[in-house]
């Protein structure tokens, strides 16, 4: 579970959002917002920005006051945001290394992902090589690779990436029912049926 309480957020251009939702892993919550406020929101919660005030919680634990790789959130930014001078392959087992313990599921995970988000035939590309749903496909195996317990993604465009709810059903997680996860995005993501907040400005 991702749980959300009270957090109020400080906007690059001036400006807060106000946000308090709980995600549970059977399916996706759409967090409706502006491109800038989910960015803003997206960020905090997973630790890149400080909150003006609230919390987060994952699970039973506060992560408020965590940074992001103690968190146990994995993000897909917008864009993706790949490393440009690693292939597709590095950028998925980026963060594998820090799974130290675990190094052997997590990659065979890896594995498993790279099967289910047909990224096969271009692992050994870098990310300006590849199609836009193809960064989109790898930007989210990086982020679940690891095997977090939450998932945050800013709502891509559909024409990109297609139906957001096709490509979450790809993945199934080998050791649970998958991630609890948040998408923030506009009224089209939320269109695709999935529960909605929509953020208070």
């Amino acid at each position: 579970m991702l749980e959300v309480r009270d957090l109020v957020v400080a906007m690059t251009g001036g400006g807060r959002v106000s946000v308090s939702f709980r995600a549970r892993e059977a399916e996706p919550t759409v967090v409706v917002a502006g491109a800038d406020a989910a960015t803003a929101l997206a960020r905090v919660v997973t630790g890149l920005a400080p909150a003006v005030s609230g919390r987060v919680l994952v699970g039973d634990r506060d992560v408020t006051a965590l940074p992001p790789g103690s968190r146990q959130i994995g993000y897909v930014p917008r864009g993706g945001a790949l490393l440009p001078h690693l292939t597709v392959r590095q950028n998925i087992e980026y963060l594998v290394w820090r799974q130290e313990s675990v190094r052997e599921l997590v990659r065979g995970w890896a594995a498993t992902l790279i099967y289910q988000l047909e990224l096969g035939p271009v692992l050994d590309q870098r990310p300006h090589e590849i199609t836009a749903q193809q960064r989109m496909r790898a930007a989210l195996a990086r982020a679940v690779v690891s095997m977090p317990e939450a998932l945050v993604l800013e709502r891509p465009d559909p024409a990109v990436c297609g139906p957001l709810d096709d490509l979450l059903a790809r993945i199934e997680s080998p050791v649970s029912a998958g991630p609890a996860t948040v998408v923030f995005g506009d009224r089209e993501a939320a269109a695709e049926g999935a529960p909605a907040v929509v953020v208070a400005s």
